[in-house]
Formats: structure tokens, sequence, C-alpha cells
């Protein structure tokens, strides 16, 4: 018998050292690399020099899909479980920080709903 999120605390807290591993990593390449060369290298991190080589716009396309898809299938999710405010915030996680950050956060918000749904 499979175990409901309630009964797995420990996926939870996995989901959480993810998404804190996430952003601290994330921001610990991204923000020193935005102080020193100013606001509008943000923009290099979805668009830059990634595009100069056949691996780096291979990666980029494979992450474009794993966002595309990610984010279909959080939306629809998150209009069944009634959190789509979470949903938005992956949203905004996923392109102000990166979707390493944004598919775990989502998880967490996911989990939290199935468990306050089944204790109803």
């Amino acid at each position: 018998m499979a175990m409901s999120s309630a009964e797995s605390p420990w996926r939870r807290r996995a989901l959480f050292v993810v998404f804190v591993s996430a952003l601290v990593h994330q921001n610990a390449l991204a923000v020193p690399y935005v102080r020193e060369n100013g606001w509008r290298s943000a923009a290099d991190f979805f668009v830059g020099d990634i595009l100069t080589t056949t691996p780096g716009r291979f990666a980029l396309v494979d992450l474009t899909y794993v966002v595309l898809g990610f984010h279909v299938w959080a939306f629809t999710e998150a209009r069944r479980l009634r959190i789509v405010p979470w949903w938005i915030a992956s949203v905004m996680l996923t392109f102000g920080v990166g979707i390493a950050t944004a598919i775990p956060f989502f998880f967490l918000a996911r989990e939290r709903a199935l468990a306050s749904s089944s204790t109803r």
C-alpha cells in the first residue's frame, strides 16, 4: 500500500532541503555575477553565452521544455487542489531564481495541500 503524504514527513523534509539548497546555490552563483556585471547581466542566465555553443543551446532547449511541461502539469494540479497562488509563486521563482528552486517549492505546497485535504 502506498504511503499518503501525511504518512511520509521525510518526503516533505527532503523537498525542503532540496528547495533551500537550490535557492542558496543558485543565488550564490547569480548574485555575485550580477553584482559584478550590472543588473542587465541577469539576462545572461537565460540567453547570454549559452546560445554560442551546441551544448549550451541543447541545455537551453531542454530546460525550456522542462519549464513548460512542469508548469502545465503544475497549473492543472494547482487548480485541482485550489493552490493557484502557490503555482504563481513557483512561476515567479522559475524566472527569478530557477526551475531547480521552483519545482521543489511547488511540490512542498502540493504536499501541504494534500496533507490538509486528507485530514478533513
